[in-house]
């Protein structure tokens, strides 16, 4: 098992992704209930050559791409591997997705000594991976996010001091659909808020599907610790947002924070068409204070 120091010292390991980077897990609706064919499910592919990270804590490296095969090693969350092939479309418990042939990224492997390599299963593996004191205690956490078999995306945060198996907390975030009204599951991209813009660390994950329909940006928060390190904290949901792309009706919203005074200022502008055909145009503000790891809803002052 890899332990937190080799961890923290894997290359590549940093807390940047691509920006164009998009995790996604979808599929349509049914009818009359029942499930969807697994050759309808859509889901982010790897390629070769690709690297990306274990989503999930004491992950399962198998010797062939099966379930029930043999463990190579066991491996840690945010664990960097490197995609050597993709194997075929499966389901596995209640996941559609890829076996992927992978090598683990090991910096300090001996110079010239071949890579640890063996299967794992696509909905274990993420493009996102952020390491980042986010609850202020001045240790590093480690975030990452995949996809749940409900079709949410789940963020988790590792304490890599922190023993197993209870070294992870998690939260699930809901994304908006890609087929709207008529399909489960869509895709986010997740990006790092730092304590200097919003007065605390939060990943920022963003869900806006290309087509017509909803639309969610939420943000999720790592408190708890009181500071203290080696402490679990919690991952919770810190606020969420949505809006509506379905011309001529339109909800949008902009968020701003104020570090100092922990606060986010949310700007909301709904457009309608009334039934004369004339546009209507409302634009609301709310204010959320920073309180218990969440973004609330401050009451409006009453007027005199």
């Amino acid at each position: 098992m890899l332990t937190p120091a080799l961890l923290l010292s894997l290359t590549l390991a940093q807390s940047t992704p691509a920006s164009d980077m998009v995790l996604e897990y979808s599929a349509p609706l049914a009818e009359a209930g029942a499930p969807a064919a697994p050759e309808d499910f859509e889901f982010t592919a790897f390629t070769a050559g690709q690297q990306v990270y274990l989503g999930v804590d004491e992950a399962n490296l198998r010797a062939s791409a099966a379930a029930d095969a043999g463990v190579v090693r066991t491996l840690m969350l945010g664990t960097p591997v490197r995609v050597l092939k993709a194997g075929a479309r499966a389901k596995v418990g209640e996941y559609v997705n890829t076996w992927y042939q992978v090598a683990v990224v090991d910096a300090k492997a001996a110079p010239g000594a071949a890579p640890v390599t063996g299967w794992v299963f696509g909905n274990t593996l993420t493009p996102f991976r952020f390491e980042a004191d986010l609850d202020g205690d001045g240790e590093m956490e480690v975030a990452t996010v995949v996809m749940s078999n409900e079709f949410k995306a789940r963020v988790r945060v590792l304490e890599p001091n922190v023993k197993p198996p209870r070294r992870v907390s998690s939260v699930d975030v809901a994304v908006a659909s890609t087929n709207y009204g008529s399909g489960h599951g869509g895709p986010v991209k997740v990006t790092l808020v730092p304590a200097k813009q919003a007065g605390v660390t939060l990943l920022q994950l963003d869900s806006t599907p290309e087509r017509c329909g909803d639309y969610i940006t939420s943000y999720v928060s790592y408190t708890g610790s009181n500071g203290k390190p080696g402490v679990l904290g919690k991952a919770k949901l810190a606020l969420e947002l949505g809006g509506l792309m379905d011309p001529p009706n339109m909800s949008s919203f902009e968020v701003s924070f104020q570090p100092a005074a922990k606060r986010a200022l949310v700007v909301r502008t709904n457009e309608e068409e009334e039934e004369e055909g004339e546009p209507r145009k409302v634009t609301e503000r709310e204010v959320y204070q920073w309180q218990d790891g969440v973004f609330a809803q401050a009451k409006p002052v009453a007027k005199p």
